[in-house]
C-alpha cells in the first residue's frame, strides 16, 4: 500500500514528538492577525466572513482558487494545522497582487516554515460537551547556519456536535534550505489518518416545512457505518533570483486522498412528527489525487517613480478520482434524533467510475506602479483543458476545451491613504459533483468559464486601522435538478453584491475584525421561465454579518476578553423558494490570557460558542440538505512556546 512509503518521511521525523505541532503557538491571535475582514485563519481560530470553502457565495476551492505560499495548488486533501500556519481569503484589491486571479476569491495557504533557531512548542485543547481532545506538538532543529528542519504531530479525538465519535492523527515534516539571500528551497510532507469516524445523517425535510427539533447531542447513525480516511500533500517549492531583476519560483504539489470505508446516512421526505425515511449507501474504496504546480518568472524594473513587473507563468494539473460504485439498502421510516440500531446489511458495490483531468494554463501577465499615483495590470492565459469520465477498465468520454483567460485591474490613488480600484477576470472552473440525492449522484459536471467584475475602495483610517468596500458580480452556470433528477447545467447564475470590511486598533487595547456582505443571487434560464425553481436560488443568504473583538489593556497584564457575532438573513430552502431557513444569529465569548513560565512564552484562552444555546436549520442549497446549529459549547486552550 502506498500509504506505508507515503508516511515513512513524516513519521520518520515526528514520533519522538508524538502530540507536537507547528510553532509559536502561544501567539495565535487571529484578530490581531487579520488585515481586512475577509477571512483569515490562524491555528484553530478563524475571523471573517469567508473561507476557502466559500466567498461570495460560492466555493473557491472548487474553483481551482488555492494558493500555496502564493503558488497554484489543486487541494484534493486536508490542510491540517502541522502543515498550514495560517490561511488569508483575498478578494477586491488584495486579489490584485496575485499574478492571475480569478473568480470568486483565492485562498492563500501559509506553510508552518522551520526557522532557524530552537524551538519546542506544544498545546491541548478541549471542549465540551462534544468531547473533543486535541492535542499538539512541535520541534524545530537548526541543523546548520543554512539548514534547519521542523517536525510535527497532532492527535485528536471528538465526539461531533451530532454525537458521532471519530479519530485523527497527523503529521508534518519541514526543510528549509537557505544557502544565500538569493536562494530558497523547501520540501514539505503531510499525512493524516482518519480512523472508526462515525457518519453524521444528511436531513431531508418532506415537504413544505422544516424538519423539528430534535436533541443535538445524540448520535442517531450507525455505529457499523463509519469512515476510514488516509490523506498526504507533500511537495517542493525553490524559489530564488537567478539574476538581476529577476525572480524565479517554482513549486510541485501532490494532493492525495483514499478513503477505504465510506458510507452515506439519510433521513429522507422528514414527517413534522420526526420520522422520516432511513437510508444508508455503502461505497467501495474512493481515491483522488492530483498533482499541480506551477513555476513563474517575475521580472522587475524600476525607473524613477515607475515599477514594472512582468510574469511569465505555467501552471498545471494532472487529477485522477476513481469513486462511485455504491449500494443504497432502505430501513423504513425512523425517527431523527433517536439512536435507532439496524443490523448491517451485505452490501453488494458496483463498478466505480473514474474521472481523470488535464490541464494546463501558460499565461504573461503586466503590472505597472507610478509611486504615490496609481497602479494597473493585464494578463493572459490559454487554458489547455481535457477531461476523461467512464467507468472502471471502460474506455472514457472525453471532452476538450481551449478558452482564453484575461483579467486587468487598475487602482487609483486619491490621497496617500485613499485607493479606489477596479477589475475584471475572466476564468474556467469545474463545478463539482451531483449530489447524493440527485439521479446521476456523483457524476463530475463539466467545466465552463466563469466572469468577475468587481469595483471599491481601501481607506486607511489610521495607522493600524482600514475599511473597504466594493462591489462585485459574479457570473456562472447554474446547476440544479431537473424533472428527471438529473442534476445538470439549467440556467445562469449571477451574484451581485455588497462587501464591506473595517479591522484593526481603533484605539489603545481594542482589536476588531468586522464584515458585512449584501448579496443577491438570481438564476435565470428556461426552467425559471417555465416555473420549475424560482429566480432566487435556495441556500444562500442575502446578508452575512461576522464581527469579532478583542480587548485588552496593557495594565490587564495580558488578560484580554472577546466577543464574537455572526448572523445570516433568512434564506429560501427549497428550489420553488417557498420555504425559507429563519435569519440566524449566533455570539460567541471568551477570554485570553498571555503569560510567562521561566523561559516559556504560554497563552491559555477559554470561550464559549453559540452563547444562547439557539436551535435552528441551516440548508445546503445543492443538495437540499437540512443541518442543525451546533449547541452551545465551551473550549479550553492552553499553549507554550520554549525557546532554550
Amino acid at each position: 500500500m502506498r500509504w506505508a512509503a507515503l508516511a515513512g518521511f513524516g513519521l520518520i521525523s515526528s514520533i519522538a514528538m508524538s502530540g507536537i505541532a507547528f510553532a509559536q503557538q502561544a501567539d495565535e491571535n487571529a484578530v490581531k492577525s487579520a488585515q481586512d475582514a475577509f477571512g483569515t485563519k490562524v491555528g484553530s481560530e478563524t475571523v471573517g466572513l469567508y473561507g476557502p470553502t466559500s466567498a461570495r457565495g460560492f466555493n473557491p476551492m472548487q474553483a481551482g482558487n488555492v494558493r500555496l505560499e502564493g503558488l497554484y495548488y489543486d487541494q484534493k486533501s486536508f490542510a491540517g494545522r502541522a502543515m498550514a500556519k495560517s490561511t488569508s481569503m483575498r478578494v477586491g484589491l488584495s486579489a490584485q497582487s496575485y499574478p492571475f486571479p480569478a473568480p470568486t476569491g483565492i485562498a492563500d495557504i501559509a506553510l508552518a516554515l522551520p526557522e532557524n533557531k530552537f524551538i519546542i512548542s506544544v498545546a491541548q485543547e478541549f471542549r465540551r460537551p462534544t468531547g473533543l481532545t486535541n492535542t499538539y506538538g512541535h520541534l524545530t532543529i537548526p541543523l546548520s547556519e543554512t539548514l534547519s528542519m521542523t517536525a510535527a504531530a497532532s492527535a485528536y479525538q471528538a465526539r461531533s456536535e451530532a454525537g458521532a465519535h471519530g479519530q485523527r492523527f497527523n503529521t508534518a515534516s519541514f526543510l528549509r534550505w537557505q544557502p544565500g539571500d538569493s536562494l530558497e528551497v523547501i520540501p514539505f510532507f503531510f499525512y493524516q489518518r482518519a480512523e472508526e469516524e462515525e457518519v453524521t445523517p444528511s436531513m431531508y425535510s418532506g415537504g413544505n416545512y422544516l424538519p423539528p427539533r430534535y436533541d443535538r447531542g445524540t448520535f442517531f447513525g450507525q455505529e457499523w457505518a463509519d469512515r476510514a480516511m488516509d490523506e498526504a500533500t507533500y511537495g517542493l517549492i525553490a524559489r530564488g533570483n537567478p539574476m538581476e531583476h529577476w525572480r524565479l519560483q517554482a513549486g510541485i504539489f501532490g494532493s492525495d486522498q483514499e478513503r477505504a470505508s465510506n458510507y452515506v446516512v439519510n433521513y429522507r421526505k422528514i414527517q413534522p412528527s420526526g420520522v422520516g425515511d432511513l437510508s444508508i449507501q455503502k461505497y467501495p474504496l474512493h481515491d483522488s489525487f492530483s498533482l499541480s504546480g506551477e513555476v513563474r518568472a517575475s521580472g522587475i524594473y524600476t525607473t524613477g517613480k515607475f515599477r514594472h513587473t512582468i510574469h511569465i507563468a505555467t501552471r498545471g494539473r494532472e487529477t485522477t478520482r476513481i469513486f462511485g460504485g455504491g449500494h443504497t439498502v432502505n430501513f423504513g421510516p425512523s425517527p431523527i434524533g433517536v439512536y435507532n440500531e439496524v443490523a448491517k446489511p451485505n452490501y453488494v458495490l458496483r463498478v466505480r467510475d473514474k474521472d481523470v483531468v488535464h490541464q494546463y494554463t501558460p499565461g504573461v501577465s503586466y503590472a505597472g506602479q507610478w509611486a504615490s499615483v496609481g497602479e494597473f495590470s493585464v494578463g493572459l492565459q490559454k487554458s489547455f483543458y481535457s477531461h476523461e469520465f467512464g467507468k472502471e477498465n471502460v474506455g472514457p468520454v472525453t471532452s476538450k476545451s481551449q478558452p482564453w483567460l484575461y483579467n486587468g485591474s487598475v487602482a487609483v490613488n486619491a490621497t496617500k491613504d485613499l485607493v479606489f480600484y477596479a477589475s475584471y477576470t475572466r476564468g474556467i472552473e469545474e463545478f463539482g459533483t451531483a449530489p447524493d440525492s440527485a439521479a446521476n449522484a456523483g457524476e463530475p459536471l463539466p467545466a465552463d468559464v466563469t466572469k468577475q467584475v468587481d469595483a471599491g475602495l481601501y481607506y486607511s483610517i489610521m495607522p493600524g486601522l482600514n475599511f473597504s468596500a466594493g462591489v462585485f458580480e459574479i457570473t456562472k452556470p447554474y446547476f440544479d435538478r431537473n424533472l428527471l433528477n438529473v442534476y445538470q447545467s439549467v440556467g445562469q447564475l449571477s451574484h451581485k453584491g455588497l462587501e464591506l470590511s473595517l479591522a484593526g486598533r481603533p484605539f489603545t487595547g481594542l482589536n476588531v475584525v468586522a464584515g458585512m456582505m449584501f448579496l443577491k443571487a438570481r438564476v435565470s434560464g428556461l426552467p425559471v421561465d417555465q416555473g420549475l425553481i424560482a429566480a432566487r436560488p435556495p441556500g444562500i443568504s442575502p446578508r452575512f454579518i461576522r464581527v469579532d473583538v478583542q480587548y485588552g489593556l496593557p495594565s490587564w497584564k495580558g488578560f484580554a476578553i472577546e466577543a464574537g457575532i455572526n448572523s445570516e438573513s433568512s434564506q429560501s430552502a427549497n428550489q420553488l423558494s417557498t420555504l425559507h431557513v429563519p435569519t440566524l444569529t449566533l455570539l460567541s465569548a471568551g477570554i485570553r490570557w498571555n503569560f510567562t513560565v521561566g523561559k516559556a512564552k504560554a497563552n491559555l484562552r477559554v470561550n464559549m460558542n453559540n452563547v444562547t444555546n439557539k436551535f435552528a436549520w441551516t440548508v445546503d442549497g445543492n443538495s437540499g440538505r437540512f443541518a442543525a446549529t451546533p449547541a452551545r459549547s465551551f473550549g479550553f486552550r492552553l499553549a507554550a512556546d520554549l525557546e532554550p
